[in-house]
């Protein structure tokens, strides 16, 4: 009776908007009413997620890469929801990740399983998918409630999944960990399989990622290198199109992470240069290539005329993620979370800073790039 009692009062709580963790912790916010997909966003093409009786549920009918994520990003945050799941069911909540792309592979994907499969333990319940496993396994089940609490401060994960640690993680410590986006969106993804969720709530500690956004304010400041045209399309989309040349957001930066999610059309030759300028006289910067043709000398992800990409498969007409990490003579460059070209030695002549440049380089198609985000270093 007491249990009862208990798990009314909490189900109350979430209802009114808030939930308290312990005593002396901060109120946090519900993210989830109960009833309705108010404040969630749905993405990708066959969106299965419902709402009602408590419960945001994924059917399991639309596969990747649909998912659902908040309305807004976060950085640094204490994240409390219960779980269900239907029999051989895999799911996950991701953390830190980008509206488009493989949200799973930029952001942080803590794996939440059936676990019907006892030799994977990097896709068991409690892992980083696909990087750590957990730190203690969990007997499988499903048809029953759990109750997962994230805490993710800076570069430290801590998960916990019914009073059990399953991630004690330091991130910066793993090689491919310190490569995951420091901020963005939270949310469940679509593996083909039926869960519930519910009691979903958020304690937003803020942020400490000092980011430049350049479309933020339109195209202000912004300066063309030769010719072409350039407009701002829809929701803050920048598109390209009609000409050759590079068009440079304003600032200048040495060391820098760069992320943009992009998108081509017609097999568009177009690229990303960096550390250069809008002057003719200046230097145009070393490219990140954008070509989509994979069997091309430098596809995309390239970094032009020093290391060709390794992409294995065509991102025509989609949106992907496109994140550069430049340091000194270092650059590294990833598509959708994973490393695709990387040098110690940038090209000759690549200038000590400069501004970051988008380029139109066709006679037909489009280009178009969105979310720009830059984090000096």
């Amino acid at each position: 009776m007491a249990q009862c009692i208990y798990e009314f009062m909490l189900l109350r709580m979430v209802c009114l908007g808030a939930m308290v963790w312990q005593a002396g912790a901060a109120v946090p916010v519900s993210l989830f009413d109960g009833k309705t997909l108010n404040g969630w966003v749905a993405e990708g093409p066959h969106p299965a997620f419902a709402a009602g009786q408590g419960e945001l549920r994924v059917t399991g009918r639309g596969f990747p890469p649909n998912w659902i994520h908040t309305v807004r990003e976060y950085e640094d945050f204490h994240l409390r929801f219960d779980y269900k799941l239907e029999q051989w069911a895999e799911a996950a909540v991701v953390l830190r990740a980008p509206r488009l792309g493989r949200p799973a592979q930029a952001g942080l994907a803590l794996y939440l399983a059936h676990d019907f499969h006892p030799d994977t333990p990097l896709y068991a319940t409690g892992a980083i998918a696909g990087v750590r496993p957990p730190k203690q396994k969990l007997p499988p089940t499903f048809g029953v409630w759990h109750t997962a609490e994230i805490t993710l401060i800076g570069g430290h994960l801590k998960a916990v999944i019914d009073g059990i640690t399953v991630q004690d993680t330091t991130l910066d410590d793993d090689p491919e960990l310190r490569q995951r986006l420091r901020r963005g969106f939270i949310g469940f993804p679509d593996y083909g399989h039926g869960y519930s969720l519910r009691n979903i709530a958020i304690e937003d500690n803020g942020g400490r990622t000092p980011l430049a956004e350049p479309l933020r304010a339109g195209l202000q400041g912004w300066a063309l290198r030769g010719n072409g045209q350039w407009r701002i399309k829809g929701d803050s989309v920048l598109a390209g199109w009609g000409g050759d040349g590079i068009f440079y957001a304003p600032g200048e930066f040495a060391d820098f992470e760069l992320t943009v999610l992009v998108r081509t059309r017609q097999h568009v030759n177009s690229g990303v240069f960096l550390r250069g300028s809008p002057d003719p006289k200046a230097s145009r910067g070393f490219e990140i290539q954008i070509y989509s043709p994979i069997d091309s000398v430098y596809p995309t992800g390239s970094i032009y005329n020093l290391v060709r990409s390794n992409i294995t498969a065509d991102h025509e007409q989609r949106w992907f993620l496109l994140q550069v990490r430049v340091e000194q003579g270092h650059c590294r460059v990833r598509l959708d979370g994973v490393t695709v070209a990387e040098s110690d030695h940038l090209p000759e002549g690549t200038m000590p800073r400069g501004r970051v440049g988008f380029q139109f380089h066709s006679v037909d198609g489009m280009v178009e790039f969105q979310d720009l985000r830059i984090r000096p270093l």
